[in-house]
């Protein structure tokens, strides 16, 4: 039986821990209204918050940690993994609005790209953001 444990851990290891995914993020793009003109910024997106990606319970979820003068602010959403292969993670993100978003982690390079395209039906606004970074895999 140790054997076949053993064989099983060195056959298939993402089956024997919890992966988890923390994103750094390193630029951003932003284009509001109906033309597509990006500004891009070598920062985050969303400055403050912090993005990590995990499986609980055969189930995928994301975490964002906002800074705050207190405590730390967690919020924690499902996420769909919509394909994995040995070179990419793909995860449709929730949106606030209308639209779709997508992360894609790019495993042999360590970065992942974060896609969001949505409109607003009270703003009348359309938005798309692409932001650029790394990650870190903590088992």
């Amino acid at each position: 039986m140790k054997c076949f444990v053993w064989v099983s851990l060195i056959l298939f290891p993402a089956l024997s821990f919890a992966e988890t995914y923390t994103l750094i993020p390193e630029s951003y793009c932003a284009s509001s209204g109906e033309k597509l003109e990006f500004t891009c910024k070598q920062e985050s997106a969303f400055s403050g918050a912090e993005l990590t990606i995990y499986k609980k319970d055969e189930r995928w979820y994301g975490q964002e940690t906002l800074k705050t003068l207190t405590e730390p602010k967690k919020n924690v959403f499902p996420l769909s993994l919509t394909k994995q292969n040995a070179s990419v993670m793909v995860f449709d993100y929730p949106v606030l609005y209308s639209g779709i978003a997508t992360i894609v982690l790019i495993k042999k390079t360590g970065h992942y790209y974060f896609s969001e395209i949505s409109y607003s039906e009270s703003l009348g606004e359309q938005n798309s953001t692409v932001e650029g970074g790394r990650f870190i895999v903590d088992k």
